[in-house]
């Protein structure tokens, strides 16, 4: 064949194979998470419809969630998938699905670049913000399941003009500014593991609840900001796990208004079946300690609560502290773990014992922190029917370790 008919041949070969390929890793991210109704795939498409799909080999079609805004002008599309599906994909791109029993989690949150009137991070530098090597190093645990627990956005301002470590940050409620504090960050993550996202302040009407709503909540989309969410479950296999929003509980005051509406889901957890609730803020937990005395005690929730849960209730997963805790109480109440060491600038408490301290109308009766270390936690079922939990720096090295067993946790 002539060399002149023979080059466009190929040039429109290569042409036909690039338009049949996936749109690019760059055009859109994908996971799968939690939601009320069950599973459901999501993508953020910035140039283009909803991509292709397909659950166990037959094609599906991905719906419109939101449609592109002013703020954000990206498509984000969904796609609900059966937990007994086998495979799915979006773009010919494997999705991550959940075993039917889930043996292994890994647990954060807490983990935007903190841009605010009183702190400015390095959002460019991996030290001073590792998020982003904290998600992939994540994402080779290969886990069963991720849980965020909030506080996705921390970039509230614009960068100082005088600080080189965060500039060029996009801030505010809009697409740029969730594409560098988490999409693009977590990208291998998302793909890598299903996930529960846990609604934080900072996902709150007041700051990033638009965003929140279009893209992570586990309910449909509507135009605006849903102040409060309802609880949601997702089954662990011979556990149910709660999924509570608690943005609205204030710390230093019992907010009257909003207790009952906490007392009455937390008296709703009631049942057979044992229960982990995820919540952002913790009911009792180590902010800080002076003199002996415990500041930690979120006076909404303690309030709801009345010093006592559920029987089935066992344990609380919680960030909104930017520090690792693992926390068995001396009453009978389920255990707490604190993991707000995502990557958002870490809280200054250096803890001393806190075996035997009082928060609130609790004492610990064992209790380990991890200050200033930057990580993830991870849960893994052992045979015995206890759980493994385990803190990792943000290099993968363990830091501490418990067996939680029912309400009880044992640290070393």
């Amino acid at each position: 064949m002539p060399r002149k008919v023979l080059v466009p041949l190929l040039l429109a070969l290569l042409a036909a194979l690039a338009s049949a390929r996936p749109a690019a890793a760059k055009d859109f991210y994908f996971w799968t998470q939690a939601t009320a109704a069950g599973l459901e795939a999501r993508a953020v498409v910035e140039d283009g419809p909803c991509p292709s799909a397909t659950i166990d080999g037959a094609e599906a079609r991905m719906i419109l969630r939101a449609p592109a805004g002013k703020a954000f002008p990206v498509t984000t599309c969904a796609l609900e998938i059966p937990r007994t599906a086998r495979s799915a994909t979006i773009a010919g791109r494997p999705v991550a699905l959940p075993p039917a029993r889930i043996d292994r989690i890994l647990l954060f949150g807490d983990s935007g670049c903190r841009i605010s009137a009183l702190e400015v991070q390095g959002c460019n530098s991996l030290k001073s913000w590792p998020f982003r090597l904290i998600a992939d190093l994540a994402a080779e645990q290969a886990p069963d399941l991720v849980i965020h627990v909030g506080d996705v956005i921390y970039r509230e301002r614009a960068c100082p003009s005088a600080t080189r470590d965060c500039a060029g940050s996009p801030f505010g409620d809009n697409f740029e500014t969730w594409k560098a504090d988490f999409f693009e960050p977590a990208k291998a993550l998302l793909e890598a593991a299903p996930i529960v996202f846990v609604r934080g302040n900072h996902e709150d009407c007041k700051r990033n609840g638009l965003g929140w709503t279009r893209f992570l909540s586990a309910f449909p989309f509507a135009e605006g900001c849903n102040p409060q969410e309802q609880p949601y479950s997702f089954d662990l296999g011979d556990l149910t796990l709660v999924v509570l929003d608690v943005t609205r509980a204030e710390d230093r005051i019992a907010d009257e208004s909003m207790t009952p509406l906490f007392r009455e889901e937390f008296a709703a957890l009631a049942g057979e079946r044992p229960v982990w609730i995820a919540m952002h803020k913790p009911v009792y937990a180590v902010a800080r300690v002076k003199d002996g005395a415990v500041d930690g005690e979120n006076m909404t929730l303690s309030a709801a609560v009345g010093g006592a849960m559920p029987k089935n209730v066992e344990a609380a997963l919680s960030g909104h502290m930017h520090i690792f805790e693992a926390l068995s109480y001396a009453q009978d109440f389920p255990a707490q773990i604190v993991a707000g060491m995502g990557g958002t600038l870490l809280d200054k408490l250096t803890p001393p014992t806190l075996d035997g301290l009082h928060v609130g109308d609790m004492s610990f009766a064992r209790a380990i922190a991890v200050p200033r270390k930057f990580g993830y936690a991870t849960l893994e079922r052992q045979n015995d029917g206890g759980w493994l939990v385990q803190d990792f720096d943000a290099h993968g090295a363990p830091l501490a370790r418990c067996v939680l067993s029912g309400r009880k946790l044992a640290c070393d």
